[in-house]
C-alpha cells in the first residue's frame, strides 16, 4: 500500500504537470502554442547539437565498453562556491555540488518524470497531505562513517530553522518526529501535496546530526553522496574525492575539482587546452566555436531556467504600476532573444516554468510603443521618468543595453547598474535596487513559484507583497481537485500579469560545453544538473 503511494502520486502528477500547458493555450509570439511547447520540451535530457559519441548519442548514460576514463576531472565554474552549507544558497554552481555529495529523501527522474526513492524507500500520507511517514533506507552511510538514521532526518529538518534557503520549508513543518530508528514522521501546518517532491531539492539534503555537532561548519560538507568534499578555497577552487562506500555506487572518476573561472573566454580556452573538461554556461557567442571543435562536444538542451525583469515594488520610481506597464510594453522581448540569447531561447509568456505544474499561458506582453506611452504619461503627466537597472554578466547587461534603447524612444531614462553576481544577489535581496535583470530556475511544482511571491523571500526579487496571492498559493497546494488547482494557479499568473511586478522574457536554452565523448551528466530544465556519474575518456 505504502509502496503503491509513491507511484501513483508521482505518475498522476506528473502527467497533470506536463498537460498543464494546455489550460488557455492561446497563441504564442515564438509561433506555436503552449501546449505545443510543453509537449516538445517534455524531455529535458533532449540533446539537439554537438558532434555524437561512436553510439550516436551526445552525454551517453553509461561509459562506453573498453573506453578508458580519465580518473581527475574539472569543470571550470561562472561563478564562485561561497559555501558548503545546503542551507545557505540554492543556485546553480552550489547545487552542481550538493547533488554530488547529498542526498535527498526522494529523487525526481528526469528520464521517466517520476519519483523514486532515495534515501526514503518509500513514504505516505493517508489525511491529504497533512501527515507524511518516511521509511529509510537501510545502511546507508555518511562520509565520517556514521550510518543514517531517522535522528538525522529530525535533526536536518530542525536545523533548517532561520535559514538562507531551508526557512520556507521549515515554516511549513508542525513537527518532525522519529517513530524509530529507520521511520520519520512529518507533520504539517497545512496539507501540502508537493511535498514529496519539496523532498528532491538540494536544500533538503540530509546532513549527519554528529558531523554538524562536532563541527558546525564543516560538519554540513558531510553528506552520504558518491563524492566527498576533500578541501576548498572559496573563489578559487573546490575539490571532491570519490566516496567508494557510497549506497549509490562509487563514481566514474577519482577526483573531481571545479575550478572558479569567471570570465566565459577564459573558460572556453581551459576547455580546449585541456585544463578542464566540463565548461560551465559557455557563451552564446562561442557556442558555435565549440561546435566547430573535433575535440569538443557542445551538449544542448531545453533549457527551464527564465530570464526576467524584476521591479522593486516597494521603491520608487518601480512602485509605480502604471511605469511598470509602460516599461513592459515598450520593451521587444523578441529583438532580445535574437542578440542577447543569439536566438537560442523561447519566449517566456507568463512568470512560470514551462514544465511547472499549473502553467498558463498569459501571451506575455506585446511590443506597443504606443501603449507604453500611454501608461507613461499616466505615470509621469510632465515627463522626467527614469529607472535604474542593476545587472550582472555580458548576456544581461546587453539586455539591459537593449532595454535602455527601446526605453528611450518612450521617454524612459535607463541607468544601468552593473555589480559582480555576489554583489547583485545581496543586493536585490536587501532591496536596494530600482529594478534588475536576473534569471531563476523553475521547479516542476507549483507551489515552486511562493519563492518569488512570498514577501520576504530572498529569490522575491521584487519584493511583491499582496495578500490574495498568498491566500491562492496556499489554497492550490492543498486542493486535491486537479481543475480547481489549475484554477488557483491561473488566477495566480493573471494577478502576476496584470500588476507587473515581472516581466518574463525568455526561457533561455541549456548548453554545456564538453571533451567529446563526455557523459552520464544527469540534466535538469534548471541547469541544477547532477554529475554525480559523469564520466570523461582518458586521451
Amino acid at each position: 500500500m505504502k509502496k503503491s503511494f509513491y507511484r501513483i502520486t508521482a505518475a498522476a502528477l506528473m502527467t497533470t504537470m506536463l498537460a498543464a500547458s494546455v489550460v488557455g493555450c492561446s497563441k504564442s509570439s515564438s509561433g506555436g502554442s503552449a501546449a505545443t511547447a510543453g509537449t516538445e520540451t517534455a524531455d529535458p535530457g533532449k540533446q539537439t547539437t554537438g558532434t555524437a559519441d561512436a553510439s550516436g548519442d551526445l552525454n551517453p548514460l553509461t561509459p562506453p565498453e573498453g573506453v578508458q576514463l580519465k580518473e581527475d576531472l574539472a569543470m571550470g565554474l561562472k561563478t564562485k562556491h561561497t559555501t558548503i552549507d545546503t542551507m545557505e544558497v540554492s543556485n546553480t554552481q552550489h547545487n552542481y555540488m550538493f547533488r554530488m555529495v547529498h542526498d535527498t529523501l526522494v529523487h525526481f527522474n528526469n528520464t521517466t518524470s517520476e519519483l523514486e526513492p532515495q534515501l526514503a524507500t518509500e513514504w505516505s500520507t493517508d489525511d491529504g497531505g497533512k501527515t507524511y511517514i518516511f521509511k529509510l533506507r537501510d545502511g546507508v552511510k555518511f562520509h565520517n562513517g556514521e550510518t543514517l538514521k531517522a535522528s538525522d532526518v529530525v535533526f536536518t529538518f530542525n536545523r533548517m530553522q532561520g535559514t538562507t534557503s531551508s526557512n520556507n520549508l521549515y515554516t511549513k513543518l508542525e513537527s518532525v518526529e522519529a517513530v524509530d530508528d529507520m521511520t520519520v514522521k512529518m507533520v504539517l501546518i497545512n496539507p501540502n501535496l508537493d511535498w514529496p517532491y519539496m523532498m528532491t531539492i538540494p536544500t533538503t539534503s540530509i546532513l549527519s546530526e554528529k558531523a554538524v555537532t562536532d563541527d558546525p561548519t564543516e560538519g554540513t560538507g558531510i553528506g552520504t553522496g558518491p563524492w566527498q568534499i576533500d578541501s576548498y578555497e572559496f573563489g578559487n577552487y573546490t575539490k571532491l574525492v570519490a566516496f567508494e562506500d557510497s549506497w549509490r555506487g562509487a563514481p566514474n572518476a577519482k577526483t573531481f575539482t571545479f575550478r572558479y573561472i569567471p570570465e566565459d573566454s577564459a573558460r572556453l580556452i581551459a576547455l580546449q587546452n585541456g585544463e578542464v573538461d566540463i565548461c560551465m554556461e559557455p557563451a552564446t557567442i562561442e557556442l558555435g566555436t565549440i561546435e566547430a571543435d573535433p575535440n569538443l562536444d557542445l551538449i544542448s538542451y531545453d533549457g527551464g531556467s527564465l530570464s526576467y525583469f524584476a521591479f522593486n515594488t516597494q521603491k520608487s520610481p518601480a512602485d509605480n504600476e502604471d511605469l511598470r506597464k509602460a516599461v513592459a510594453y515598450g520593451i521587444d522581448v523578441d529583438s532580445i532573444i535574437a542578440v542577447a540569447a543569439e536566438g537560442r531561447g523561447k519566449k517566456a509568456t507568463s512568470f512560470w516554468g514551462w514544465n511547472e505544474y499549473g502553467f498558463y499561458d498569459c501571451g506575455g506582453y506585446e511590443y506597443n510603443p504606443d501603449k507604453a506611452k500611454e501608461y507613461l504619461a499616466k505615470a509621469y503627466p510632465n515627463g522626467g521618468a527614469t529607472l535604474d537597472i542593476t545587472v550582472s554578466g555580458a548576456e544581461r547587461k546587453t539586455i539591459a543595453e537593449m532595454v535602455q534603447s527601446q526605453l528611450k524612444e518612450i521617454g524612459i531614462a535607463i541607468n544601468i547598474v552593473e555589480l559582480d553576481s555576489a554583489g547583485l544577489s545581496t543586493s536585490t535581496t536587501k532591496g536596494e535596487h530600482q529594478s534588475c535583470i536576473y534569471g531563476m530556475g523553475f521547479n516542476i511544482f507549483g507551489d515552486d513559484a511562493r519563492r518569488i511571491l512570498q514577501p520576504g523571500s530572498a529569490v522575491n526579487k521584487a519584493h511583491y507583497d499582496d495578500p490574495e496571492v498568498m491566500e491562492l498559493l496556499d489554497k492550490a497546494v492543498a486542493e486535491t481537485d486537479e481543475a480547481k488547482r489549475k484554477e488557483y494557479y491561473k488566477e495566480i499568473q493573471e494577478n502576476v500579469h496584470e500588476h507587473v511586478p515581472y516581466i518574463p522574457l525568455y526561457y533561455a536554452d541549456g548548453f554545456i560545453g564538453v571533451k567529446k565523448g563526455t557523459g552520464g551528466i544527469d540534466i535538469y530544465p534548471t541547469s541544477h544538473h547532477d554529475y554525480s556519474k559523469v564520466f570523461v575518456p582518458a586521451d
